[in-house]
């Protein structure tokens, strides 16, 4: 069974730094039409880091989206045409004052397939050593090493509520065994 939709027509709403929304008219598989609305977004890369001890690297950061303070692990947006690799790389680095010198892929998700065309790449730092951080001017970050069984916890008790953070670490736990 077919089960694409065809744009009949499309208009651009907002174009912004981050994203650009578009309204479209569709046919659907069943002959209605309908519309979408869709951000389009360049994606983004996210890195877990492990150490030999069983610890995750954390980042606490305020997400004004949700108004709260959010851990999750260190990630950062694609520019356009970017390779996950490389913005995995550059951000892991920015953002914790580490460098891989290793990054092997656990996947990629579609945080939020509804509506937003994002879609964030996963990695796994091997090998890092400390560098500096780079944060950005309006970026505030706590880094912090978590015991993997405390991270366990705080998925299970809701505090960390990151979508890429919990699919990064269930695709680490369940490749590793851990």
């Amino acid at each position: 069974m077919n089960m694409e939709e065809k744009k009949l027509s499309g208009e651009i709403l907002f174009d912004g730094k981050v994203v650009r929304l578009e309204k479209d008219k569709v046919l659907c598989p069943n002959g209605r039409e309908s519309y979408r609305e869709v951000v389009r977004h360049n994606g983004g890369a996210a890195i877990l880091c492990v150490t030999d001890d069983d610890k995750v690297l954390l980042i606490k950061q305020f997400r004004y989206c949700y108004n709260e303070v959010i851990w999750e692990i260190p990630a950062g947006k694609l520019e356009k045409g970017e390779d996950p690799f490389d913005a995995a790389m550059r951000e892991f680095e920015e953002e914790t004052g580490n460098k891989a010198s290793e990054l092997i892929s656990l996947g990629n998700i579609y945080p939020t397939c509804g509506y937003s065309s994002e879609k964030i790449y996963l990695y796994l730092a091997l090998d890092y050593k400390k560098t500096e951080t780079h944060l950005d001017p309006d970026e505030v970050i706590i880094t912090e090493f978590v015991p993997i069984a405390r991270v366990k916890e705080m998925i299970v008790n809701n505090e960390i509520k990151d979508a890429k953070t919990i699919c990064a670490l269930t695709a680490y736990f369940l490749k590793y065994n851990k």
